[in-house]
């Protein structure tokens, strides 16, 4: 109990310290010993701490600290309470290396930005919670490029894997290994909570594939794969055209027609049926599949099965 006081009024102590930085081009260590009553030494280490967690701390002279406002455009907007809970979240960050505290500065920029018109709400779903030391060990197989041992969780089952690790992404509140399978060269993603028994093993693997970003960009969800080779084409009816037309719902997205009732007909590009089955879903009774004809039965078989579950009774 000691300990978690003693880390609060750390932490409040400081987000006040980044609320002076905000206010005034410099900061003297003197003024902050005399502001929280507290040594200089311990003023040294706060202040090692705001650099550790990723804030520009500079000393641009004996004693006298700066802070590189540029970066945090909109730090003014917030009090001591949510500085001292935005050093905590950059902390926590920190720890996870590099990747995350480039990708949670982008995300922090963004809020930040947005902060400057006040009544903005963005939805995050939670997420997995996600183990830190296995990430950890992750990234540094990724990053020294080293095959991985692991027991893996589908289903019922469990079943060991040796993998290439090429990335980890997050789609949907799930975190994901995206990393080829050794001995099919198939590239999989493998769900980061049921990861089992890792082992870093000594074998190296080549490079991480050129392209693996770009087919990142353009999946709206972890079901993508390397070859977009089937094309679904869509009848969109006019009560959602509108929506179609204003933003795309699937990265391949092409409008091929727009009918003169304002329908649509919708070509969507994909590497199976399972990345765009749930997405189509969301957009009944709005959407139907015009082609390959198989894919709309399926889909009808489907939305049949669940009718007949849904009027089964209880």
């Amino acid at each position: 109990m000691t300990g978690q006081k003693s880390t609060h009024r750390r932490l409040m102590r400081v987000g006040q310290m980044l609320k002076l930085f905000l206010e005034k081009e410099r900061v003297t260590t003197a003024t902050l010993s005399r502001e929280f009553h507290t040594t200089a030494r311990t003023i040294q280490r706060d202040l090692a701490f705001l650099k550790q967690c990723g804030f520009p701390v500079t000393e641009s002279g004996p004693g006298v600290y700066r802070l590189d406002k540029d970066i945090f455009r909109n730090f003014e907007l917030f009090d001591e309470n949510e500085l001292a809970l935005i050093v905590a979240l950059k902390c926590a960050v920190s720890q996870l290396g590099q990747p995350f505290r480039k990708a949670a500065d982008e995300v922090f920029n963004r809020l930040y930005q947005a902060t400057a018109s006040q009544p903005v709400y963005i939805h995050v779903d939670e997420s997995v919670p996600l183990d830190t030391r296995l990430m950890n060990r992750l990234l540094r197989a990724i990053r020294n490029r080293r095959r991985l041992s692991f027991h893996y969780t589908s289903g019922n089952n469990t079943h060991p894997a040796t993998a290439d690790p090429y990335k980890i992404v997050h789609y949907d509140g799930f975190w994901y290994l995206v990393a080829k399978e050794n001995g099919t060269g198939i590239v999989k993603r493998y769900a980061l909570d049921k990861l089992k028994d890792l082992k870093m093993l000594a074998e190296g693997f080549p490079a991480i594939p050129a392209n693996l970003d770009e087919l990142l960009r353009q999946s709206a969800n972890i079901w993508f794969t390397e070859e977009r080779n089937l094309e679904v084409l869509i009848e969109v009816n006019p009560k959602a055209a509108e929506y179609f037309k204003r933003r795309k719902i699937f990265p391949t997205q092409e409008i091929r027609e727009t009918r003169p009732d304002s329908s649509l007909i919708v070509s969507l590009k994909v590497g199976n049926f399972g990345e765009i089955r749930e997405t189509l879903k969301a957009w009944l009774p709005n959407v139907r599949i015009l082609a390959p004809k198989h894919l709309g039965n399926k889909l009808a078989d489907e939305m049949n099965r669940w009718m007949a579950w849904q009027t089964d009774p209880f």
